[in-house]
């Protein structure tokens, strides 16, 4: 059996999508796009049960479905979704002294996650899930939420 492509090419697929995300923040460098990353993840994936959690890293190519589950820590009780610039503010307040992100940093994340997936797989995923979940990824035609 060969190794599928989607592995073959996980490292250069997965610096394609960094690059992009940090033009995407406007920041200067991967490594700050990274700690947005990060928050953004954290936010949402806290904001899931496990079996929904689990539901959108299968529809993440590989090295980002790692990056999505890392550090996990399955919550008792999760936050509710609440209003973009909330969600926002938290992303900014991941990691507080390491933070670059904006008011916006979800809608460009998203706007970048969009154009690095399947984005059959990753629409049926969210189709499984409550409204909010959808709502955090969706991206307008002008590429913003």
């Amino acid at each position: 059996m060969t190794v599928p492509i989607d592995y073959k090419q996980a490292s250069a697929d997965f610096d394609r999508f960094m690059v992009d995300l940090r033009e995407a923040l406007d920041l200067q460098t991967t490594h700050q796009a990274w700690g947005v990353l990060l928050g953004v993840f954290n936010t949402f994936r806290r904001r899931l049960g496990a079996k929904d959690a689990l539901r959108f890293a299968r529809a993440l190519p590989p090295l980002l479905r790692s990056v999505f589950v890392q550090d996990w820590h399955i919550l008792n009780q999760a936050p509710p979704f609440a209003s973009r610039a909330t969600l926002d503010a938290e992303v900014m307040a991941y990691h507080r002294d390491h933070q670059l992100a904006q008011q916006g940093c979800i809608a460009a994340a998203a706007a970048t996650l969009w154009q690095h997936v399947d984005k059959q797989r990753l629409s049926a995923a969210l189709g499984k899930m409550p409204a909010e979940a959808r709502d955090f990824w969706r991206v307008d035609d002008s590429g913003s939420r």
